[in-house]
């Protein structure tokens, strides 16, 4: 592997041994001190994710961005004081930090300084397992740290003046790594085409039975891995920190009734998502827009609740999934001191609701039975009639139905069958009208 990418595709944070991290939050002048309060605490449970937990946090109000440092001369001195008084080894920033402005912060403050973007990737190297996974990160991480070469090689020389033409071995490796690193970029790109070409034959073949799929989305660490494994029986991994879940995990889960479904846990929404992640992983979070439903998770027990919800619904929206029918989930009530009175204020929603604690499993029966109520007008059940000498129709149904019961009556065969649209128009003749308990 060249030098380069050595450098590119390692955890390259965690390489320096960083060991404690200081803390930026940014205030502007259109946000409150709260809003900007809750922004640090989310980059501090980043930070802890990472590995690298925060010794020490600081607000700033940032009325004019400095081109230089983003922030003024005063309160640079400031920051390099509270680092040294409190042993940081890492400043990170919850604000986007251009390339110049984050080598200037670092040759001034003499330490390793990152934003929000880099502590979102970094977490994202660390958990991706699939190989689409591991593609979607590399890519991301290429074009973050392209405008950022310089960096890389800061041990390098940089020859001064000379004729034209004539430059520093540093200069010279740049462009060599620039033009490495764009065809790394391309390269990625291809292979990811390919790979999401065959996760689309997979959901092909998934689909091919009408099988009602759901998507489970919400904000990062809102229970959605913890939903699947209490549904389905699984061991999907479920930690309480944020983006646990990096790849799409589908099962097939067998509701009250009968109904089969298939249900997937996607990667979790995050406010300031960088922006090169949510294209890298619009392919994950197709699953959400190709599913005949979607069960938004939302922590109870977060005091930013309502502002989740409106960042996951926000996401939705932006990748055409806005209007699917959703079942709105509100996990961990067993962390409320009330949670009647919180089924009491939620009567005013306009979507059907469940009050659900996955960790001790109370609420379950009322999730399967909203699950059941939002996909009967999806994908109905339906009871056919099909007379003893058509055994090839009964044959065709097998094949491409999902066929929830059948019993032999006088007439012919019952069977409770979840019909696609298709065929319902095709078996239009043989649906019964009457229930199958008044033929038994």
């Amino acid at each position: 592997m060249e030098p380069i990418f050595e450098r590119l595709e390692e955890r390259d944070i965690l390489s320096l041994k960083c060991e404690k991290s200081l803390l930026i939050g940014i205030q502007d002048e259109r946000e409150s001190v709260e809003a900007a309060q809750s922004h640090l605490n989310e980059l501090a449970s980043l930070a802890d994710t990472m590995g690298i937990p925060a010794v020490e946090t600081m607000l700033v109000r940032l009325r004019k961005v400095h081109p230089r440092h983003l922030i003024g001369s005063g309160k640079l001195e400031e920051i390099i004081a509270l680092s040294e008084e409190c042993g940081a080894d890492l400043v990170i920033f919850d604000y986007n930090l251009s390339p110049s402005q984050q080598r200037n912060l670092e040759q001034d403050m003499n330490l390793t300084v990152i934003d929000r973007e880099e502590v979102i990737l970094d977490i994202f190297a660390n958990r991706a397992s699939t190989r689409e996974a591991v593609l979607q990160v590399a890519l991301a991480r290429m074009q973050y740290s392209l405008p950022r070469l310089t960096r890389a090689w800061t041990h390098l020389s940089r020859q001064r003046g000379g004729a034209s033409g004539n430059r520093g071995k540093g200069e010279t490796q740049l462009e060599s790594d620039r033009r490495m690193v764009l065809s790394k970029i391309a390269s990625l790109k291809k292979e990811l085409i390919q790979v999401r070409k065959n996760r689309d034959t997979q959901r092909k073949k998934r689909r091919a039975l009408p099988v009602p799929t759901l998507s489970i989305v919400g904000y990062t660490n809102a229970g959605k891995s913890s939903i699947l494994n209490m549904m389905s029986g699984s061991d999907v991994l479920a930690e309480d920190k944020l983006f646990a879940t990096l790849d799409p995990t589908s099962r097939r889960v067998s509701l009250p009734g009968g109904r089969e479904i298939v249900i997937t846990d996607t990667v979790g929404f995050i406010r300031k998502l960088p922006h090169g992640l949510i294209e890298a992983f619009k392919s994950t979070l197709e699953e959400a827009v190709l599913s005949d439903a979607i069960v938004h998770v939302i922590d109870v027990s977060n005091p930013e609740w309502r502002f989740h919800r409106k960042v996951t619904e926000e996401v939705l929206s932006e990748l055409g999934a806005g209007d699917k029918p959703v079942l709105l989930v509100y996990n961990k009530i067993d962390k409320l001191e009330d949670p009647e009175g919180f089924r009491h204020f939620l009567n005013r929603e306009d979507y059907p609701v469940v009050l659900l604690s996955a960790h001790t499993g109370k609420g379950r029966d009322e999730l399967e039975a909203g699950l059941n109520r939002i996909l009967e007008s999806e994908l109905p059940i339906k009871t056919l009639l099909i007379p003893p000498d058509k055994w090839d129709i009964v044959a065709y149904i097998r094949r491409n139905s999902v066929v929830i019961n059948e019993s032999y009556v006088e007439d012919g065969i019952l069977l409770e069958v979840v019909l696609s649209e298709k065929d319902q128009r095709i078996l239009k003749e043989y649906i019964y009208s009457k229930s199958p308990q008044e033929d038994k």
